[in-house]
């Protein structure tokens, strides 16, 4: 698949967002899967001038249902960061699209082909974004746009088990 989710997002400078559990394009690893669960860490910077918190998401871009399935959503990661280690640990989570409140893994179903999880950082010049706990991950985005400083990439794939 080609679809990129932020081909057309609201412009920002991007920054590196690296992992020590997987590389850009490299595959997940097992832990990121079902029933495991477990975040990959991240590391990420130098984050843009002004930035005071952080929003991570995980996207699986390839599922196959319309609009694709958001995995995580994390808000209000202290910008102080510099990463956060394997399994999470930081900000407030928020409900993803199966319902949980925090990370659920890839579970690509058989005969979809590889998946790509985008999990993007977004750098921004609020403490908190103030979303309810369970808002829609289309309200999140939309609540990030004004306060916007930047944003890093990393992708890895998985693939039905």
């Amino acid at each position: 698949m080609t679809y990129d989710p932020y081909a057309l997002a609201f412009p920002a400078p991007a920054f590196a967002v690296t992992s020590t559990d997987f590389t850009h394009g490299g595959a997940l690893p097992d832990s990121a899967y079902q029933p495991l669960n477990e975040s990959p860490a991240l590391s990420w910077g130098p984050l843009p001038g002004g930035t005071r918190s952080l929003v991570v998401t995980a996207f699986d871009a390839d599922a196959p249902i319309p609009g694709g399935l958001w995995h995580w959503a994390v808000k209000d990661v202290p910008a102080t960061l510099s990463g956060i280690p394997h399994g999470g640990g930081a900000g407030t989570a928020l409900v993803n699209d199966l319902g949980v409140t925090g990370y659920t893994g890839a579970k690509p179903p058989a005969g979809t082909g590889t998946h790509r999880m985008f999990i993007c950082v977004t750098a921004l010049a609020v403490d908190s974004l103030e979303v309810p706990h369970d808002a829609s991950r289309a309200l999140l985005n939309i609540a990030m746009i004004p306060h916007t400083l930047g944003r890093g990439i990393i992708v890895g794939t998985s693939e039905p088990r």
